[in-house]
């Protein structure tokens, strides 16, 4: 009676792991120790850059109810590059930086995290895009800020970046899209 109760307990727990969203993901990290020179001394800092890269995995409709199913890897993922910076001796990293990659209109934007929510940058010109504020009142919207117009934004089930603003010149509402990275191949 006591193997039936162990092995219930067992089988109860081991449901608990599985995975919400299937995933393929890999992980890189680099270190590279840097040396100052600033006039007085020669100072070492290390930079560790994580790039983490993940895409969404789905099984095969055609084989549904077969026990060995094909999976079909999504072609859209999303790139999270963390650089850390050590500026001492101690064995903390003293800044953190995390930034995101989006295409937009065919262009790569760089969604770098902040304390208040990101700012969106460029990539091919490094100039600040614009910047999106986290909502006091809801955390899943951004009121998003740029040269060109105000907006609510967003992200959607897929991970892609939703900015919906007010057009005054064709008094409409207008949306642009974010999307995530797509593979090249």
């Amino acid at each position: 009676m006591k193997n039936l109760i162990y092995i219930g307990i067992f089988l109860f727990s081991v449901s608990f792991y599985a995975q919400d969203k299937p995933r393929s993901m890999s992980e890189t990290t680099e270190v590279k120790t840097v040396k100052i020179d600033n006039g007085k001394e020669v100072v070492e800092n290390k930079v560790k850059v994580t790039t983490r890269e993940e895409k969404s995995i789905k099984l095969d409709k055609n084989d549904a109810g077969k026990v060995n199913q094909d999976m079909v890897v999504d072609n859209d993922k999303t790139v999270t590059k963390t650089i850390q910076i050590d500026n001492d001796n101690d064995p903390f990293y003293d800044s953190e930086i995390e930034l995101v990659t989006y295409l937009r209109d065919n262009r790569e934007y760089s969604f770098i995290k902040n304390s208040n929510g990101f700012s969106v940058t460029a990539k091919s010109s490094k100039k600040n895009f614009g910047t999106a504020f986290r909502s006091n009142l809801n955390d899943n919207y951004y009121i998003f800020n740029n040269s060109d117009y105000s907006g609510v934004g967003y992200f959607d089930k897929s991970g892609n970046f939703i900015i919906e603003y007010y057009d005054t010149d064709s008094n409409s509402l207008m949306t642009t899209k974010f999307m995530t990275v797509k593979e090249s191949k």
